[in-house]
């Protein structure tokens, strides 16, 4: 399983991922943002083409990605699960073979992790579990859970259309969380994020790299 990780701030090539790896349709739905969200969709949609263009050995504008529900997938299936993630300053994309994968970002803040247990999607076991840490380690590790959750609902091709307390996570950066194994990935101070792969191997081999969109 890999995954890259990208600047979602860094504009030095966004022009020329627009022109060269987007489609008319996704430059059209990127514009339908603040400067900011325009950048992030591009270069997360972008980064997603330019991996999956060098593992299909093709170039990015002419990778067949499809739209289901908003989630880009391959019409056929060529052996590749694929995820993307943008929060802050990271975008991430993980790509496996044959198995299904899920990934998520967030930008951390203590506020919104305080608003967990009021908005309902830890389980009660989770919470228990997050009042067994150090008080200095719960907000983090809340969302970590949230990170972990949202990733194995987007593997499943479902994003938060399901609720994220149907999901119950380790509450630990690595485990199980039924099918799914899932461990942490290392991104920039302030940021959490996590992987899941569909599995029933407790060890899966993780190489994350990083990369600038648009840069050959």
């Amino acid at each position: 399983m890999w995954v890259w990780r990208i600047d979602v701030t860094d504009g030095r090539h966004e022009d020329f991922v627009a022109a060269t790896h987007l489609t008319d349709a996704e430059r059209l739905r990127a514009s339908l943002g603040t400067d900011a969200v325009r950048r992030r969709r591009i270069l997360l949609r972008g980064a997603l083409r330019q991996v999956l263009g060098g593992l299909l050995d093709v170039l990015p504008a002419r990778v067949p990605l499809v739209e289901d529900g908003g989630r880009p997938l391959l019409p056929t299936d060529r052996g590749l699960r694929f995820s993307c993630s943008a929060s802050g300053r990271v975008g991430l994309v993980a790509v496996a073979a044959g198995s299904d994968v899920g990934v998520d970002v967030q930008e951390h803040r203590d506020e919104d992790a305080r608003a967990a247990t009021a908005e309902g999607w830890l389980t009660t076991a989770e919470e228990r579990a997050l009042q067994g840490l150090p008080p200095a380690d719960r907000l983090r590790a809340v969302t970590r859970c949230w990170t972990q959750k949202e990733a194995v609902l987007k593997g499943l091709g479902l994003g938060l259309r399901q609720a994220p307390v149907t999901v119950a996570t380790p509450v630990a950066p690595a485990g199980r969380i039924g099918e799914w194994w899932t461990a942490p990935v290392a991104v920039r101070p302030g940021h959490v994020a996590s992987v899941v792969i569909r599995t029933p191997q407790d060890e899966v081999d993780l190489v994350v790299r990083d990369m600038i969109v648009g840069e050959t």
